[in-house]
């Protein structure tokens, strides 16, 4: 009887001791080691969040902050028309010495805009960037390009060379049309395929770029002056300045003369508001004589 008791007793402790909690290293209620790293992997993790949350208030703060500085500058949309182009001018003017098809005077889309317009707009700001031009099948492209400065590349498969004419101003691209070349052409040498030549251009000015055949190819490039900017249409006929300050800003639109189609002008007045989006559509027309 007495050793019945003394069994069950013991089993009774057995039990006991098997049931007591057992830790798995993510508490602190396990062994010292595995508490201490239980702790540790807490304030790690806490530690985490606190600085991704700093982390991205900054940046937000950041975008926030580069938002509302945009904000103070608008966007302006010109949009460069001209209705009933003649059909000569929407016709190829015969091939090129490649053999190859020149390009249309006036390609207009069929709501009347106009591509490769040189658009001058009034107190933007100027884009300084390059302007390249490519030599290839006898025809440059593009035929209209802003920039600073010029670089004319070579796809020819043999040597050949253009001719560049400062032809004006920006501020009075009427007169482009009406008088001779500022000074003598430069000529631009270009060896073999891949050759480019860099130009700097001086500000304010357009230039005529043209293939040394006798009747040659041409490309217009601008040079944005100080206290404005220039744009080239695309092919919707559509020019986007972006940053431009509030207020009133006079703008021009140039097309230039090209394979005996004379150049054409329209000017306007745009306004530019804070955050937003002015548009302007200006129609071409011939360019008036002299009084």
């Amino acid at each position: 009887m007495v050793i019945s008791r003394l069994l069950l007793l013991a089993a009774a402790a057995t039990a006991a001791c098997s049931g007591k909690p057992r830790s798995d290293g993510a508490g602190s209620s396990g062994p010292p080691g595995s508490g201490a790293a239980g702790s540790s992997g807490s304030a790690g993790s806490a530690a985490d969040t606190g600085s991704a949350g700093s982390t991205g208030s900054a940046a937000a703060a950041a975008v926030g902050s580069a938002a509302r500085a945009a904000s103070k500058l608008g966007e302006i949309q010109i949009h460069v028309e001209w209705a009933d182009v003649p059909a000569v001018a929407r016709s190829s003017p015969g091939r090129t010495p490649c053999n190859t098809p020149r390009a249309t005077p006036v390609s207009p889309t069929p709501t009347w805009g106009i591509p490769d317009a040189i658009v001058i707009v009034d107190g933007a700001r100027a884009d300084s960037a390059e302007s390249r031009v490519v030599l290839a099948d006898c025809a440059l492209s593009p035929r209209a390009a802003v920039g600073s400065s010029l670089v004319i590349e070579s796809a020819a498969d043999r040597p050949a060379s253009v001719a560049l004419s400062k032809r004006g101003e920006l501020s009075k691209p009427e007169s482009v049309a009406r008088g001779p070349a500022a000074g003598a052409p430069r000529l631009l040498r270009l060896p073999i395929a891949g050759h480019a030549v860099s130009v700097s251009l001086d500000p304010g000015a357009l230039y005529e770029l043209a293939t040394a055949d006798k009747d040659p190819e041409t490309a217009w490039l601008a040079a944005p002056p100080s206290g404005a900017a220039a744009a080239v249409t695309d092919t919707s006929g559509q020019a986007m300045l972006r940053d431009v300050p509030p207020g009133p800003h006079a703008v021009t639109a140039w097309l230039p003369p090209r394979a005996g189609q004379p150049a054409r002008l329209a000017r306007g007045t745009v306004t530019a508001a804070p955050g937003q989006l002015a548009e302007l559509t200006l129609q071409l027309a011939p360019i008036a004589p002299p009084q």
